[in-house]
């Protein structure tokens, strides 16, 4: 269950979890087969990666605004018509009568290709596009990363639960043991009602939180559940009914940490190059830094659109006139170059330059703003690091030392040195460091993947790093 001292070793920042990858004789591969689970069934990363795919088509459809473009029609019309003209010759008076028939099949077919030459608006909205594309991998690999910190969290948390209802019940059972012993020494005269009613009120206290315990582990394994169960979705008349899965997805027990697991610890002089690395490669600060550059495409769009934009034309035309009183027949190429100079929007361009502008301010405002909650967290992280390093040596200890004041505090009664209130705290400080120190593991490690989260470092294999710290029971 315990330990020693020696087990911390000390690495650089580059270093970090790299003693996690000791090979051990049991490993477990629950964490990792949770995480593949997750990787295809949480809702979360699924939006991401749709997201993603969406906001990729962004860059070729600015492109194709710069790409020729070609565009055909055809037109077929069939004509009937019958005139009647009445006129009265001017020579005899007699009235004259001309009665004519018109038909025939007009065609026309087009085919016109248009190729931008000068339009620095689109060139500026593709540079622009560019940036979102880059935005959108990035978006993607946060997602990614989220999701590797999300199924650490709550596999600890399962853990911990598992931990808090395997002592809130041996809590439990043991004041059910004393509860049966105080009630046969108060039926011999040994001990009296007091000490009944004191054990009594522990062990009420104990059913309590054994019951909040198995209470947390339902809903621990809820939040796993969520993110790796996979939905059976069918289509029934356009609606979605979702179908549970027969088999489980969370083991009854999973692996749980060594007892003699290694816990690395970072070198306090490492602080800063911590908070550098999140300074710069953080995935909030890169997105913020994008969008800011994305904003400056946007206000070089917007200008752009003072400047002229030239355009070249060709064509081909085949048009056959049957149906007129002088039927005729055309066709032939066409080609040329246009240009279309802007003069007055009605200060249309004026306002959407200050807009974008604006814009770009922001996006600055908040790039520096994620610089310096990433430097901040990244600091904190390291903090929860080291703290969670002394801390783990701190319940250690205290755990041996609560076991050795049951173990005095037991003996003392039995020779009347001491009371079973003695007793009794003892026992439940006994429980509570065990449980304090368990967590603390786990917090440890979460740390380490929390601070290498803040510079955009968290990867699978700091997963597989910690899937070798465990053992199946």
């Amino acid at each position: 269950m315990f330990f020693s001292r020696a087990h911390f070793v000390r690495v650089t920042p580059g270093l970090l979890c790299l003693a996690l990858l000791l090979p051990f004789a049991a490993h477990a591969g629950d964490l990792l087969q949770l995480y593949e689970k997750a990787q295809k069934n949480d809702a979360t990363f699924n939006a991401a990666q749709y997201a993603r795919d969406a906001a990729l088509q962004s860059e070729p459809a600015a492109r194709a605004l710069l790409l020729p473009q070609v565009n055909g029609s055809y037109q077929w019309t069939e004509d009937r018509s019958d005139t009647s003209i009445n006129y009265i010759d001017p020579a005899t008076g007699t009235p004259v009568t001309l009665n004519q028939s018109n038909g025939g099949r007009d065609t026309h077919l087009s085919v016109v290709l248009n190729q931008p030459l000068f339009d620095l608006e689109h060139w500026y909205r593709l540079q622009e596009a560019s940036e979102k594309t880059a935005l959108a991998q990035l978006n993607y690999r946060a997602a990614q990363q989220a999701l590797t910190l999300r199924v650490a969290e709550d596999y600890f948390s399962l853990l911990a639960a598992y931990d808090a209802v395997h002592s809130t019940t041996a809590e439990r059972d043991a004041l059910a043991s004393q509860l049966e012993l105080a009630k046969q020494n108060m039926n011999v005269g040994i001990s009296s009602i007091t000490d009944v009613q004191d054990v009594q009120a522990r062990y009420d206290l104990s059913v309590a939180n054994a019951l909040d315990a198995e209470q947390n582990q339902t809903a621990a394994i809820e939040a796993l559940e969520e993110i790796t169960k996979e939905p059976m979705r069918s289509i029934d008349d356009g609606r979605v009914r979702v179908v549970p899965l027969i088999a489980e997805v969370i083991p009854s027990r999973i692996a749980a940490l060594r007892a003699d697991a290694p816990m690395p610890v970072l070198k306090s002089a490492a602080s800063a190059a911590w908070v550098k690395e999140a300074g710069s490669n953080n995935f909030d600060v890169l997105a913020a830094l994008l969008q800011y550059r994305a904003a400056e495409h946007a206000v070089s769009a917007v200008n752009s659109r003072y400047l002229p934009t030239v355009k070249g034309t060709v064509g081909y035309t085949d048009l056959n006139n049957e149906a007129g009183g002088l039927p005729t027949k055309s066709s032939g190429m066409s080609w040329g170059v246009g240009v279309s100079v802007p003069i007055f929007a009605g200060g249309a361009t004026r306002a959407a330059s200050r807009e974008a502008k604006a814009f770009r301010e922001q996006r600055l405002a908040e790039y520096d703003g994620a610089q310096r909650l990433a430097q901040r967290n990244a600091g904190t992280a390291y903090q929860a690091v080291m703290i969670g390093a002394a801390r783990i040596r701190a319940y250690k200890q205290a755990v041996a030392s609560s076991l050795s004041a049951f173990e005095a505090s037991r003996t003392g009664l039995e020779i009347g040195t001491r009371s079973r209130i003695d007793l009794l705290n003892a026992q439940t400080q006994r429980y509570q460091a065990e449980r304090d120190y368990d967590r603390a593991r786990y917090d440890y490690l979460l740390a380490i993947l929390r601070l290498k989260a803040t510079g955009g470092g968290l990867l699978l294999r700091d997963l597989e790093s910690i899937d070798r710290l465990l053992v199946t029971p």
